[in-house]
């Protein structure tokens, strides 16, 4: 006993040396900074895992590129000022053993959606983010509040999901065809050793190498959590226990959401210098009529949940499990690809033409290029997904794969097949973005359940055989996105930007309108809201 408290104290002592650790924020933008010089590098570094730890990711970073070697204080307002807007954090504390930032979050946007029934597009966000580290201890804090009329097919999303605005929580009318909702994010993060790696924070999690991810993405609403980081040789191993939302009427209690709870547990291997190898586990707990409550017997670190779930009856869990492998040449292309598995019965999969709907899998197979052909900072991918009906879904809606009526791994759900093409620019601070997706979604009409909607339970569907991805009422997805951004200062990402959105579906049932939308405007570009659903 006492050699265990010994330990205990030992590990959440905080020391006062310092530590060159902060919390990489989870968005694109800081992920261009550093994946181009990673692809290019050789490391050991377990980068399907995410967010980034910046001790470690920061070394490759170009971001560096912007920014002078020294700064030379000249003194006056028009030198303050300059060094601000342009290579500098807004406010800032920097010594020995402790760090602290304090900077705007603006996203000012105009546009217009020819497809709308309103004049104009706009968004009008403000807020602020702090960071701060005081030895092996940092933390972050980031608070928007925004007002916004969103294209055409965000606004359906919006209008069919309780007013919850994709990557947000619930909205409120404002003004004509608008919303005003708010943004909220934080975490405190303590490295004791540099094998031990704690978080307790709201956000998100990405596990994978793709811009999707099958297994958890970055897709939803932030959440509650507790994460822990076990580095050992060549292994990472990833526990992560969180708590989620079910906003149906019919499961809520008063004006109160429905809780449930999620396990996840990811062991990354480097297998030799170029090849990564990753197990996933999530595991999914709660229940409607709340018999069960919070189950401690969750909280077991230890991959490999589902003898507790069979332990505990089918209504104790949803398990999803899935691999994540990646092989890394040395010309700087990493190919990648994942597996998903919501169920496994032999019979079915031994019999696979017979179709049957306990066939829950999905698939990935994805290739990006650091510094494609030679050119420094051009960044190419091009990427496959796959995700058969039902996977997801659970014979109890509040135990799927979501939250807040989001999917917390690819935003089109399942029953759906994606191709994508990403290629992405940087020549000094100027960057340049193209995107080309094009896909197939199965839709219900009213009355079916093809298994595309994982907010529906697979208890209720419309075939037993026969099932195969894509199927039921088919519509054609095409996604276009082209922008222009110039860089004014890249440690908290302000840019200026252009562009152009466009967004079609052929689907006659169940799908979400065209929106073809050019835009403008000032942002700093710290968090992700996906619009290419």
């Amino acid at each position: 006993m006492k050699a265990h408290i010994l330990l205990y104290l030992l590990l959440l002592l905080p020391t006062l040396t310092y530590a060159q650790y902060q919390l990489l924020q989870l968005n694109p933008q800081e992920r261009y900074w550093h994946e181009n010089a990673l692809l290019r590098d050789t490391h050991q570094l377990h980068t399907a895992i995410r967010p980034w730890r910046r001790d470690e990711v920061d070394p490759y970073s170009r971001k560096g590129d912007l920014l002078p070697d020294t700064i030379v204080k000249k003194g006056g307002l028009w030198d303050w000022v300059e060094r601000k807007a342009l290579y500098e954090d807004f406010i800032h504390s920097r010594g020995k053993d402790h760090y602290f930032t304090l900077n705007p979050v603006v996203y000012f946007r105009g546009g217009q959606d020819s497809e709308g029934d309103f004049d104009y597009t706009y968004r009008n966000s403000r807020g602020a983010r702090l960071e701060l580290q005081l030895g092996k201890v940092s933390a972050y804090t980031t608070l928007v509040e925004t007002q916004a009329r969103l294209p055409m097919h965000v606004q359906a999303f919006v209008r069919q999901n309780r007013g919850v605005v994709p990557g947000y929580w619930l909205s409120k009318n404002f003004g004509e065809n608008a919303r005003d909702y708010a943004y909220a994010a934080g975490e405190v993060a303590y490295t004791p050793t540099p094998n031990f790696h704690f978080r307790l924070g709201h956000g998100k999690q990405f596990i994978g190498e793709g811009y999707r991810s099958l297994l958890m993405s970055d897709n939803g609403v932030n959440y509650p959590y507790f994460r822990i980081e076990t580095t050992f040789w060549k292994f990472r191993y990833v526990n992560t226990w969180a708590i989620m939302n079910d906003l149906r009427d019919s499961v809520m209690v008063g004006n109160i959401f429905a809780k449930k709870y999620m396990s996840m547990h990811y062991l990354s291997a480097n297998i030799g210098k170029r090849f990564n190898l990753g197990l996933f586990e999530g595991i999914m707990w709660g229940d409607e009529l709340n018999r069960y409550g919070f189950d401690p017997s969750f909280l077991n670190p230890v991959i490999l949940y589902r003898p507790v779930e069979f332990a505990q009856g089918f209504a104790g869990g949803n398990t999803l499990m899935g691999l994540q492998a990646s092989y890394h040449f040395k010309n700087g292309i990493l190919a990648y690809g994942q597996m998903a598995m919501d169920e496994f019965t032999s019979s079915a999969v031994f019999n696979w033409s017979e179709g049957s709907w306990l066939n829950m899998m999905a698939w990935q197979a994805g290739l990006k290029w650091g510094d494609a052909f030679g050119i420094r900072n051009l960044f190419l991918r091009a990427e496959y997904n796959i995700a058969r009906p039902h996977i997801y879904a659970h014979r109890e809606i509040l135990t799927n794969w979501g939250h807040y009526q989001q999917p917390l791994a690819h935003p089109w759900g399942a029953n759906f097949e994606e191709m994508l093409v990403r290629a992405h620019y940087r020549i000094g601070r100027w960057s340049f973005l193209a995107a080309y997706h094009q896909g197939r979604t199965g839709r219900d009409a009213p009355g079916e359940n093809w298994g595309g909607d994982i907010f529906k339970s697979f208890d209720i569907r419309s075939a037993d055989t026969g099932v195969f991805a894509v199927q039921g009422n088919l519509g054609d997805l095409t996604y276009l996105r082209a922008e222009a951004a110039f860089t004014i200062n890249p440690l908290y990402n302000l840019e200026v930007h252009a562009g152009y959105q466009s967004r079609t579906e052929t689907s006659e049932v169940g799908g979400f309108p065209d929106s073809r939308w050019a835009y403008f405007g000032l942002r700093t570009n710290l968090y992700t809201s996906y619009q290419d659903f």
